[in-house]
């Protein structure tokens, strides 16, 4: 089985903050942002193209073995982490959800027995500032807490090339907190929520060529604006043309809820049982046809609810043989 792990310290010196960039880490793995604005994920060319809000994927996202089950929901998996793992496809089944192309299982960073807290700060072009911190510690001998937070911030980057307007603000917020408790040495019960909203504006299309109608077409339709003599957008990743006086900033968040239970029902068997809520909504509005008339303006709409319930028995004979049994509830 080919897999990939990484520190959490490399995907910081790689610039990884999200899922998608994770194609500067691991070899074989591409992100396609499809053309209503929603992610795609392959690894070494397998993948789902259906760029359909409520698509299953075929490379499947977890955090601490906890189903994303949308690629849309995994914008902010890379909070405060201590790895990332990246099993390569086509596999079967894995932590109990198909991915044919493979799994990434971000491990995030787990409350510590000691207080402490930490921040990461970063700049850039176009005013872009990331901060990230976190505080961790017991509350009780028997509870911890972990909570971290992270906000980016860029200003405007890309310039019509018509009218000089700018565009393209990032605006990202994200949150995690988690609660380990263990009332006694043979159980221990793990609580998280996550959560996260993104209002960062669409990149914006490039203008490159009209290609008219069959001349030959008996009832040709009279075009409402002159896009057949609109200037090509120039050799410039930042030009772009869009329409001018409309609102093209997203409106996505998500939350989730887990819960993870592991019980020794024995020195060699052990009962686990992981259950999840999550909810993503979006709104991305799209101008399709990269000029300043609204001659193709579209929007991507929708809500995913999903909820997943994992139990498993693992357990051992002897030095050399170890077993697991198990199941899972259908996601919604």
């Amino acid at each position: 089985m080919s897999i990939t792990a990484s520190s959490a310290e490399q995907l910081k010196d790689l610039g990884v903050t999200s899922t998608d960039d994770l194609g500067k880490l691991v070899p074989g793995f591409t992100f396609l942002q499809g053309n209503y604005g929603l992610p795609v994920y392959f690894i070494r060319g397998i993948g789902f193209s259906d760029t359909t809000l409520g698509v299953s994927p075929a490379v499947t996202v977890y955090v601490d073995q906890t189903p994303l089950p949308f690629s849309p929901m995994s914008r902010g998996a890379t909070l405060d982490l201590e790895r990332v793992e990246v099993l390569k496809g086509p596999q079967g089944t894995l932590f109990g959800q198909n991915s044919t192309g493979g799994a990434i299982n971000y491990i995030a960073a787990k409350p510590t027995d000691h207080l402490v807290a930490g921040f990461d700060l970063s700049g850039g072009r176009f005013d872009a500032v990331d901060v990230e911190g976190f505080i961790s510690g017991p509350i009780t001998e028997t509870l911890k807490v972990r909570v971290a937070v992270r906000r980016e911030y860029r200003g405007d980057w890309q310039k019509d090339y018509v009218n000089g307007n700018m565009i393209g603000k990032k605006k990202f917020l994200n949150g995690r907190a988690i609660i380990d408790w263990e009332p006694s040495q043979a159980v221990k019960l793990s609580f998280s929520a996550t959560g996260w909203r993104d209002k960062s504006d669409v990149q914006q299309e490039q203008f490159q060529l009209f290609r008219g109608q069959n001349p030959s077409d008996p009832n040709p339709r009279p075009l409402p604006f002159p896009i057949s003599t609109y200037p090509k957008a120039p050799d410039n990743a930042h030009a772009a043309s869009w329409d001018p006086g409309f609102d093209f900033s997203k409106n996505d968040s998500f939350y989730q809820f887990a819960m993870r239970g592991d019980v020794d029902l024995s020195d060699r068997i052990q009962l686990t049982n992981i259950a999840s809520y999550a909810r993503f909504e979006t709104h991305i509005p799209l101008d399709l046809d990269g000029t300043i008339y609204p001659a193709a303006r579209n929007s991507t709409d929708g809500t995913i609810k999903s909820f997943s319930e994992e139990l498993r028995l693992a357990g051992s004979f002897g030095s050399g043989l170890r077993w697991m049994i198990g199941g899972e509830l259908p996601e919604g």
